[in-house]
């Protein structure tokens, strides 16, 4: 299944790994939008986790690149709209 989602997080968004208890997947990363919510499972399958693994890196980088981005005054590079 697939889909595209966009949100602007509210002024109280934090994220972090939510542990599950004893349910299988152990744990997921869940972004709290302020008021929204996704949280992102890995599959249950743990010979699937290392392709998971995969793409947590991928998504770390690209939240790293992306503050990078902001940090470094993404205004000036940017054009407006």
């Amino acid at each position: 299944m697939a889909f595209n989602a966009q949100w602007t997080p509210g002024p109280n968004a934090v994220a972090g790994m939510h542990i599950n208890g004893s349910r299988m997947p152990p744990v997921g990363l869940v972004v709290y939008l302020d008021p929204d919510s996704l949280a992102i499972l890995p599959p249950t399958d743990p010979m699937e986790w290392p392709g998971f693994v995969r793409l947590l890196h991928q998504l770390s980088d690209g939240c790293q690149d992306m503050a990078a981005f902001l940090e470094n005054g993404a205004e000036r590079t940017c054009p407006p709209g």
